[in-house]
């Protein structure tokens, strides 16, 4: 096996690797931080109907902020396309989404090259611009940019967030997040770009009341707004993974309440599957 599995953190990172930060200064285009699309052309994108997963329990609980299912960014329902389609994808991502790795849902299984993280299996959005992830390939700690250059996935998903909101308000996270896509996509404009709601949690978590889920559902919106105003897409996978109380259904997570188990990993595999990168023109 050419990987070993990382312990996870669920503390945030609080120390940056300076060293590699000044390493990556010059191997990506600098100060890449021009707007990918306007907001008017951001309205024309061809829209598929959304998949209202969770409107009732958000009709239900005020306090969450609901899905804009109205949004031309958001996947809408697809045929199932397969493990096929899963082999092709590529996650940036923080912990939660790190175990689809150790479960073994993503290509070549545990050596898969399809899970980009730190190396202590998460990392945190505020840290984005000159923190160094693990490039599965050789191992290395490089700038997030320059394994995206090195490598340019075919379908990349953001999937971060949650390491943050405790902290950041909206222009500081939607600050980050926004230059985090508009770098990919100038670095790789080939790559289709899909931005992966946060996960719920629970109660359990220990870190409960610090954050919540209307905290998530807020932080939510704003990354559904910056897939719209990038003409990327986004996947509402938090949705599918929601009570009726309004709080992750406790059997699809771990213990800790933050991290979904296999079983609810597996239906956001399965939620992904079905609601493709398409075109929208041909979507029912």
């Amino acid at each position: 096996m050419k990987k070993i599995f990382f312990v996870i953190s669920t503390v945030l990172i609080i120390s940056l690797f300076a060293a590699c930060a000044k390493e990556g200064e010059n191997t990506t285009a600098e100060n890449i931080h021009e707007p990918v699309i306007t907001t008017e052309e951001s309205n024309t994108l061809p829209k598929a109907e959304a998949d209202r997963l969770g409107e009732e329990i958000y009709k239900n609980h005020p306090e969450l902020t609901p899905v804009n299912y109205e949004s031309p960014a958001i996947l809408g329902k697809s045929e199932d396309m397969g493990q096929e389609y899963i082999d092709k994808l590529t996650f940036i991502c923080d912990s939660p989404t790190y175990w689809m790795w150790p479960f073994g849902f993503l290509k070549d299984g545990a050596d898969t090259n399809s899970i980009w993280t730190g190396p202590e299996g998460t990392m945190t959005l505020a840290y984005q611009s000159d923190y160094c992830i693990l490039d599965p390939y050789d191992n290395a700690e490089k700038p997030i940019r320059q394994v995206v250059e090195e490598h340019k996935p075919e379908y990349l998903i953001i999937a971060v967030g949650i390491n943050g909101i405790s902290f950041m308000d909206e222009e500081y996270f939607k600050r980050e997040y926004t230059d985090l896509v508009t770098d990919i996509k100038a670095i790789s404009p080939d790559t289709k770009l899909m931005c992966q709601s946060i996960y719920p949690i629970t109660p359990a978590y220990r870190n409960w009341g610090d954050i919540t889920n209307e905290m998530i559902t807020e932080a939510n919106s704003w990354i559904l707004e910056i897939a719209e105003e990038n003409a990327c897409r986004y996947l509402d996978s938090f949705s599918i993974l929601l009570a009726e109380d309004g709080n992750a259904i406790p059997e699809l997570m771990m213990k800790d309440g933050l991290h979904p188990n296999e079983e609810g990993l597996a239906k956001v595999i399965e939620y992904i599957r079905t609601h493709a990168w398409v075109d929208y023109n041909t979507v029912g």
